[in-house]
């Protein structure tokens, strides 16, 4: 009862915005390590209306035994167990926090207090190494966006870095009838108040990251197990100023029924590139396709706006034909003045071209686009200096939910 009336007196001198209270504490001296611990139970932070701020179960600090020798006690770390926490960013761009509370965002004051002394402990609290967020309860969620993401048992460290905020993060998602393991690092930058995200992704499905944000939703036709790392760099409302990933897969499939005809079996598949403005400008570097007894290699650029999609593929095909792999949309060229389409199908090719550019209007489903095509025989395509006799094209027509109908 001495400690606990102690510990209260203590914290509540502590804060100005709020004060500080919990039910119990109970002390535990670990002399190897060098500390103190405080272990308090039912932990709140009450504004002088008694109203609740935030909350915790549990809260572990360990202070330096050292620094109770000295004017000045130094804690060491902090630990909250089992928290429910939750992260939202509106639709009018603000962020709202709450830890235990009833989502109102009325833990906000708290949170900057947290990140305050985290930020500053690098310059000033030399002993303080970090504050962990164990098990917790954690939501994650955009308005803008409409996304939501609930990781039950969600693990986070925040450590002082010169910069500002450096944390590492490991939770699990359950989606669509399983578990999206995610991990990484992050690290907040106080005077830009930037975000700088890494993720780390292990055989995710793609369909899956669509439960994270929407944003991902041209990654469906995707049916693989993704693994590699996602690198994000963010404002301070989380607005994606910049994405570079490099992602690799084994065995799967590329669906493609709805749009070519076709699904595509691949045993694997390599994806580099970036993505500017919250997806709105998408580079893929280099797309690698290793299919049964053939290769694809192709690079393309994705513009987007509330009307319109610009796009410009290249692609080279090796071991079989464009043509053949997508027979269905290949037939919607009607015309006889390219050799890929006009020869005989006993005529085999074993390396083709692709390049198109083009605009696709998205609320009219029309597509306007030009491109060029080529096929090549033994011969030609053994010697790659021979490769100039590129055939053009032209596309104008629709979509139809999204199969192509008219094309000439």
């Amino acid at each position: 009862p001495f400690i606990s009336s102690l510990m209260n007196n203590e914290l509540s001198n502590r804060f100005h915005a709020y004060y500080i209270n919990f039910d119990t504490v109970k002390t535990r001296i670990r002399p190897l390590k060098g500390v103190l611990e405080f272990h308090y139970d039912s932990v709140k932070a009450l504004d002088y209306g008694d109203n609740v701020l935030a909350s915790t179960p549990k809260v572990l600090a360990e202070v330096s035994l050292r620094s109770l020798f000295h004017e000045r006690t130094f804690i060491k770390s902090i630990e909250l167990n089992s928290p429910k926490i939750s992260f939202i960013r509106t639709t009018g761009g603000a962020l709202k926090f709450d830890i235990g509370n009833s989502n109102d965002g009325s833990s906000g004051r708290v949170l900057e207090t947290i990140f305050i002394y985290i930020a500053t402990a690098s310059t000033t609290e030399k002993s303080f190494t970090d504050l962990r967020i164990v098990n917790s309860d954690l939501t994650v969620g955009d308005e803008i966006s409409g996304s939501l993401v609930h990781a039950p048992n969600a693990n986070i460290t925040l450590i002082p870095d010169t910069e500002g905020i450096r944390c590492a993060y490991n939770f699990k998602v359950f989606a669509r009838g399983e578990y999206l393991h995610i991990s990484g690092d992050c690290l907040y930058k106080t005077a830009s108040e930037d975000f700088n995200l890494l993720v780390n992704l292990d055989e995710i499905r793609p369909a899956l990251l669509t439960e994270i944000s929407p944003q991902f939703t041209y990654l469906t036709p995707l049916e693989v197990r993704l693994s590699g790392v996602v690198e994000l760099e963010l404002d301070k409302f989380l607005n994606v100023n910049k994405t570079e990933f490099n992602l690799a897969s084994k065995k799967g499939t590329l669906e493609l029924t709805d749009y070519f005809g076709k699904n595509i079996n691949i045993n694997a598949l390599q994806i580099t590139g970036k993505a500017l403005h919250n997806f709105s400008h998408i580079e893929l570097d280099t797309v690698l396709v290793n299919l049964n007894e053939s290769k694809v290699e192709a690079s393309a650029l994705f513009l987007t706006d509330d009307e319109n999609l610009d796009f410009k593929l290249t692609t080279i095909l090796t071991g079989t034909s464009i043509t053949t792999l997508f027979p269905q949309w290949f037939s919607y060229l009607e015309t006889e003045d390219l050799d890929c389409i006009s020869s005989s199908p006993a005529n085999t090719y074993t390396q083709s071209s692709l390049a198109i550019d083009g605009i696709y209007n998205l609320k009219l489903h029309q597509i306007n686009a030009s491109g060029q095509i080529s096929c090549l025989d033994q011969k030609l395509a053994d010697n790659i200096t021979n490769i100039n006799n590129m055939q053009k094209f032209m596309m104008d027509g629709t979509f139809d939910a999204p199969n192509l109908t008219i094309i000439q």
